[in-house]
């Protein structure tokens, strides 16, 4: 059996009446749809027809091409007006799920991509934060020990050395402190940025749940039609 040729607009507008209410990715997927199209096709053309997924992508991709190409010669074929602007709203939805859907997927990529860099971010801040720590506190037990040798030296040292040794007691604080801030401020930030994604992801999720709801209305649609006019092209060749 060779392959088919597509010889009818009605047949391209099963077609994208099948991609509209599946909506293919996996090759799985196309093969299905071919198996659904299959005794369709083989009762319109008279003939047993055995469709591939492979040839039903194909197919679809080159009537997307035409459409955006505003090649309606080529689109329309043979056919009616009534057919032709059918098949034209069918490709035009398929084109805007396509791109809805990767607009979706490259969101989604950034929301993913952000929350790695925030996450380095934050890491980089805590070790430095910690090495800070660790600096400040090396400093403190060498000021604990000048401090004691101070005491055993008081007598000995002027009024304007000792003003000097709380001044640097001060700026060590002071130092102390700023970095308690900034990890502060960077907690903050990060709570704030995560809550922003959290909204972000619940948006995904509804938009996934609304792609999925309409795809299975699609189906249901569909495939009531396909029944209806089986029986309607069984009941032609009967009499």
């Amino acid at each position: 059996m060779g392959p088919f040729r597509w010889p009818m607009l009605q047949n391209d507008v099963d077609l994208a009446k099948e991609v509209v209410a599946t909506r293919p990715e996996k090759p799985s997927d196309w093969d299905n749809i071919a198996s659904r199209l299959n005794p369709i096709f083989s009762l319109t053309n008279g003939k047993a027809v055995e469709l591939k997924g492979r040839s039903c992508r194909e197919r679809i991709e080159r009537l997307l091409k035409k459409y955006k190409a505003d090649d309606s010669a080529a689109l329309t074929r043979s056919g009616t007006e009534e057919e032709y602007s059918e098949l034209n709203v069918l490709l035009e939805d398929i084109t805007v799920f396509r791109r809805d859907l990767e607009e979706a997927r490259e969101l989604e990529k950034e929301v993913k991509r952000k929350k790695i860099e925030e996450d380095e971010k934050r890491g980089h801040d805590m070790r430095q934060a910690a090495l800070s720590g660790i600096a400040g506190k090396r400093q403190d037990d060498y000021s604990n020990t000048s401090s004691s040798d101070e005491d055993e030296d008081e007598e000995d040292n002027p009024p304007e050395e000792k003003n000097k040794t709380g001044k640097k007691v001060k700026q060590r604080a002071s130092k102390l402190s700023a970095v308690q801030m900034l990890s502060d401020k960077y907690e903050r930030k990060a709570e704030l940025k995560q809550k922003e994604l959290e909204i972000r992801k619940m948006e995904l999720d509804l938009q996934k749940r609304k792609f999925e709801e309409e795809t299975e209305e699609r189906k249901m649609r569909f495939k009531m039609e396909m029944e209806e006019r089986m029986m309607l092209e069984l009941l032609n060749n009967k009499m």
